[in-house]
This record gives C-alpha cells, sequence and structure tokens, in this order.
C-alpha cells in the first residue's frame, strides 16, 4: 500500500497545521451545536412555562369571576350580567384549549380536560335552567370544585416550571460533560498529529544533516537516501551525486599521491645512498662544515623518506588495500631507545631534556607497525618542543592493557584541532619549524594501526601545559589487518 506523498515541504506543513488543528475545529463546532440545542430547549421550557403559569393563574381569575358574574345574575337577573357571563366563559374556553396545545405533562393535560369539561356542563346549566332553580343552585356549588381544581392547575403549573428547571439543569450538565469528554478524547489526537508530523518534518532533516555530517567526515561509500516529500528526496539524490563526486575526487587524489609518492622512492634512495656514503667518508674525509652538511642531508632524506612512506600507507588505506599485521615478541624498551635514537641529533640540537619512565614490557604487536606509531608521537614531540624543553615517555602495563604515553612542554594543542587532529591531511594552527614540513598524515596512519592492533590513540586532556598523546593496546595476541 502506497501512502500520499506531498510535493513540497510546504505542503506537508501546512497539512499538519490543518490536521493537528482539526480536532479543535471539531470541539468548537460541536460545543457551538451543543449550546444551540441548550439553547432552543431553554427557550421552549421558557415559552412552555410562561404560558403554563399565566394560563393557570388567568383560569383562577376568571373563574371566580365567572362565579360573581353567575351569583350577581342570580340575585339581579339583569340581561347584561348574562352577557359578561358568556364572555367570561368564552375566555375561560379559549384559556383552556390554549393550555391544551402546550406539551404539557399528561396529568397537567388530564387536569385540564376534566376543567374544560365541568366549565361547559356548568355554564351549560346556567345558561339553560331558569332563574332560581334547583338545576342553577347545584351548578352554582359546583364552582368551589371548579376553583379547587382551577388551584390544582396552577399547582401542577409551578411545578411544572420546577420540574423544566431541574431537567435544563440536568441537561447543561450532560451537554457539559460531554464536551469535556470530548475535550479529553481531542487533546490525544492532537497530541498524536503533532508527535506524527514532527517526526515526518525531522525525520528527512535529521537524514539531511547526517548525510551532510558523514560527507564531512569523509564517509564516501554510505549511500544518502531522504525519504519524505518530492523535494526533499530531490534534495537527497542532488546530496548522493555530490557524494559520488567527491568520492570520484578522494580516489583520484588517492591515486595521485600513490603515484607520486612511488616515483619519488627511486631518486630518494639514490639521494639518500649518496649522502650515506659521504657520511660514512666512503669517498674521502670531509673537513667539519662539510660533515655537518652532510649529516643535513641525511637527516633531510629521512625525513622525506618518512613522509613518502606516509604517503604511500594513506594511499593503501584509502584504496582499501590491507595488510596482514606480523605479530611477534616486541620489547617495548628496546624499540623506544631504537626510536630515539633516530631523533638524537636534533634532541641534542635543541637542547631537550627526555625523560623516559618505562615498565620492562614485551608485547605481542607487528613490530614495523608498531614502530612508525612511536616514531609518529616521538618526531611530533621533538618537534614541538621548543629549545630547552621537555619530552616525558610513560609506558606501563595494566591488567590485559598496556599505555605509552608521550608528552611534551610545547604550545600544545587548540580546542579548535583537538577534534580535527588524527583527520589525514590536517595540520593544527601550530607548525612546527624546520624545512620539511609534514603532511598531517602522520597521526592518522598512527590510530589506523592502532585500532588494527584493537586499541586506540587518543589525546589526554589535563596535565601540564602541552600536548600529551596516549597509544593503549591489550597485551594478549590481537590478530588483524590495517
Amino acid at each position: 500500500m502506497r501512502f500520499y506523498r506531498p510535493k513540497s515541504f510546504l505542503s506537508l506543513v501546512l497539512i499538519g497545521f490543518f490536521l493537528v488543528s482539526l480536532p479543535l475545529v471539531v470541539a468548537l463546532i460541536n460545543a457551538e451545536l451543543s449550546m444551540g440545542t441548550l439553547v432552543r430547549q431553554s427557550a421552549q421550557v421558557v415559552y412552555r412555562s410562561v404560558r403554563a403559569t399565566e394560563g393557570s393563574r388567568l383560569l383562577v381569575e376568571d373563574l371566580i369571576v365567572l362565579e360573581r358574574k353567575a351569583r350577581q345574575f342570580e340575585v339581579l337577573g339583569e340581561e347584561r350580567l348574562q352577557q359578561e357571563m358568556e364572555t367570561q366563559h368564552e375566555a375561560i374556553q379559549e384559556t383552556l384549549r390554549r393550555l391544551l396545545l402546550l406539551p404539557l405533562d399528561s396529568p397537567l393535560l388530564n387536569s385540564l380536560q376534566q376543567l374544560l369539561s365541568q366549565e361547559s356542563q356548568i355554564f351549560a346549566v346556567l345558561q339553560d335552567e331558569p332563574r332560581k332553580s334547583p338545576a342553577r343552585e347545584a351548578a352554582l356549588t359546583r364552582f368551589s370544585e371548579l376553583n379547587e381544581l382551577a388551584n390544582v392547575v396552577a399547582a401542577e403549573g409551578q411545578a411544572l416550571i420546577f420540574r423544566e428547571v431541574d431537567s435544563m439543569k440536568k441537561s447543561t450538565e450532560q451537554a457539559q460533560q460531554v464536551l469535556i469528554w470530548q475535550g479529553v478524547a481531542l487533546i490525544p489526537c492532537s497530541i498524536l498529529f503533532v508527535i506524527l508530523f514532527a517526526l515526518l518534518i525531522s525525520r528527512p532533516i535529521k537524514q539531511v544533516v547526517a548525510a551532510i555530517n558523514r560527507l564531512g567526515e569523509g564517509d564516501f561509500a554510505t549511500a544518502v537516501t531522504v525519504s519524505g516529500t518530492h523535494d526533499l528526496a530531490f534534495l537527497g539524490e542532488r546530496l548522493d551525486w555530490m557524494r559520488n563526486q567527491l568520492a570520484d575526487v578522494e580516489r583520484s587524489k588517492a591515486k595521485f599521491v600513490g603515484q607520486v609518492s612511488h616515483e619519488l622512492k627511486t631518486p630518494l634512495a639514490s639521494i639518500r645512498e649518496g649522502a650515506e656514503l659521504l657520511n660514512d667518508q666512503v669517498v674521502g674525509e670531509l673537513n667539519d662544515p662539510q660533515q655537518e652538511v652532510v649529516e643535513i642531508l641525511c637527516k633531510s632524506s629521512r625525513d622525506l623518506q618518512k613522509l613518502i612512506e606516509n604517503l604511500l600507507g594513506f594511499s593503501k588505506v584509502q584504496a582499501g588495500v590491507k595488510s596482514k599485521l606480523e605479530l611477534a615478541d616486541v620489547a617495548l624498551p628496546a624499540l623506544i631507545d631504537e626510536v630515539l635514537a633516530d631523533h638524537r641529533t636534533l634532541v641534542m640540537k635543541k637542547n631537550l631534556n627526555v625523560d623516559l619512565d618505562i615498565d620492562a614490557l614485551t608485547v605481542n604487536a607487528d613490530h614495523d607497525r608498531l614502530r612508525t606509531v612511536i616514531d609518529n608521537l616521538i618526531s611530533n614531540a621533538v618537534k614541538f618542543t621548543p629549545p630547552g624543553g621537555r619530552i616525558n615517555v610513560l609506558c606501563r602495563g595494566k591488567q590485559t592493557l598496556w599505555f605509552l604515553e608521550v608528552a611534551d612542554s610545547g604550545p600544545g594543542i587548540s580546542p579548535e584541532d583537538e577534534d580535527k587532529m588524527f583527520q589525514p591531511f590536517y595540520q593544527g594552527r601550530l607548525s612546527a619549524p624546520g624545512h620539511v614540513k609534514g603532511t598531517g598524515l602522520g597521526l592518522s596512519i598512527a590510530r589506523e594501526i592502532a585500532m588494527a592492533h584493537g586499541g586506540e590513540l587518543c589525546l589526554v586532556d589535563g596535565g601540564p601545559p602541552g600536548c600529551r598523546i596516549r597509544l593503549t593496546l591489550p597485551l594478549t595476541e590481537e590478530n588483524g589487518t590495517v
């Protein structure tokens, strides 16, 4: 089943606003209808009650007037009184007929029917029988029954008002309860619509943000998929197109770096071999200035070789070429001394103090790759430590792990560089002095090697000023590839 998908993000927002407000609109309409019904019922109740009460009152008064006119006619016998009796009779009949047309309770209607019948009978006797006759006397005595019955009708009319008021009160309370329950039922509907459209709106935005973050972190392998409206889906397609373009550029860059690095190895090997021959004085003795120049050539050639090896290693990682680790027992103190020996010339030239605190550990690791990691850490410390500064190398074994910390007294890592210092080709704001600049690949490759060994390479916060980097690896045997 395929659901309707709006064509634009604006359409989705408008539909969301409409559906969220729909329960409120329904509640308002229902409240208006309920109030309208109550108003109509109230008007009918008031009209019926007023008519019944007014009619009952008029009946009592008209019957009293009719009785008085009949008794006066019985004494005086005036024709005028006879006409007034007829007029009063017609008024009573009209009042009774109007009351009978109202939607009244059955007891009240029965009383009105009885009153209409008895009043008609009494008036017929008064109209047909002669004065002073026994029938007229009997009819006049029956007025007391009519008055009692009229009072009963009036009382029932009053009771009707109270019953109607109670009924309206109950109807109002019921309507209020219905509106409250409708509100209680409609509020969750609105909340559900809010949650639904919040998810529909936020999910594609989160997908776009996640895709941009992946691209920023260099992940060009994961396809970009954005679900949602047509315009957001089109945005996802364009992001995926950009991912493919960036992936092509990254592959081209890695290929170029690999080819250039490989081409540089041959002439560099010749340069380094010649410099080593001169340094060993194979072609003749050198005076002191010449010896100093040759040492600079040897050091620079080693630095260039290290840079080229880093570039080659990076190009292999980018190309997905992974080689198996050659694990063996490695004596850490000897390996660290070997690395420090390569940097002894620069350490002495900058008059650096190197403090070693190393446990006599033998670990299972790839000797060459572990040497690359340690060399990168110590090389960075030597480069960034100012003349006369201090480098601390700490190595400890702890349960199933061992760690190596290299700390320097240099300018340290700025907060802006902490999250990026392990990214390929990233160089911080503070550059090391010297003729041969780094490529920004050393820490990136060192971290790849650490992860291949099942460990990690991270920056340690706190402590004295400077930079402190910790390598943590397992003491147990751990096979991997890098």
